[in-house]
């Protein structure tokens, strides 16, 4: 791509504004993402990926030998209590379905502090109202975030057209869309993150768990599905779907019925002296 003698003439980013460029044109821009792109970032993800494995080892280690030093090995742990609110969820239960010696009973029972029965008092009848929010809130938010993934690509698209009639935006059309979309995208992963997590806190409580290992369990998947798909959707749309449809010179493939599809990059555009036009 930096080689000037080699100059390869490519496709028009554009219809009907855009005129045949130069791929070494594009040299600053190949340069500057190689340094985060480059085959030494294989090896930084394999690195990273035993580092964290070894220390995940480790630490469990650590805990083994202080657990043996204090004298902690042979200690059991203490079964946790119901929460306030599950209780508070099995009285309004009970004063719905028993009688009221059943319910002074209970009241009595829960006074003492005495320990409940194994067994859950809560029927999946119970949390299904739960369960099924918790469902159609999460597949929501999961489209929300797609849509505003779309949203961006339909930007990108819409700002290259549109910056590409005039002749003063026409050579920074690639770093003026792509700084502004990445910076889009940062503030609305910023943005869906704070909310995803107070989401993820309230849908774990309409669930109603027993204990709070219970409820930190479920609030820590609900946040990590929902951080993650709204942290990694761009980056997967980059790395396996953005110009996998663009099509080719000729017959190339349009959205909204006038706008081109944009390209992986400017390193996998088509070369119009290879493609014969």
């Amino acid at each position: 791509m930096c080689d000037q003698q080699n100059a390869f003439t490519m496709c028009p980013l554009c219809d009907k504004s855009c005129d045949y460029w130069n791929l070494s044109s594009a040299c600053g821009t190949a340069r500057a993402s190689h340094l985060f792109d480059n085959p030494a970032t294989v090896f930084f993800s394999i690195f990273m990926a035993l580092w964290a494995t070894m220390f995940l080892e480790n630490w469990k280690r650590l805990q083994m030998r202080l657990g043996y030093f204090w004298d902690l090995t042979g200690i059991e742990e203490e079964e946790e209590h119901s929460r306030p609110e599950y209780e508070a969820k099995v009285r309004e239960k009970m004063l719905k379905d028993s009688d009221k010696s059943v319910v002074q009973k209970l009241g009595t029972k829960m006074t003492e502090n005495e320990d409940e029965d194994d067994e859950d008092k809560l029927t999946w009848k119970d949390r299904f109202p739960g369960y099924l929010m918790n469902f159609a809130s999460i597949l929501f938010m999961i489209a929300l975030t797609f849509s505003i993934v779309f949203g961006v690509i339909v930007y990108r698209i819409t700002t290259a057209a549109a910056l590409s009639l005039n002749k003063a935006t026409r050579s920074n059309v690639r770093v003026t869309v792509t700084a502004t979309a990445v910076i889009i995208n940062l503030v609305v992963i910023l943005i869906l993150d704070e909310i995803y997590g107070a989401v993820a806190k309230w849908l774990t409580k309409i669930e109603v768990p027993k204990t709070e290992q219970t409820f930190e369990e479920r609030l820590i998947l609900k946040a990590f599905l929902l951080k993650f798909v709204n942290a990694y959707s761009p980056i997967f749309y980059v790395a396996f779907f953005k110009g996998r449809f663009v099509g080719r010179p000729g017959s190339y493939v349009y959205v909204f019925d006038g706008y081109r599809m944009e390209e992986a990059s400017t390193a996998t555009g088509v070369s119009c002296l290879a493609s014969g036009l």
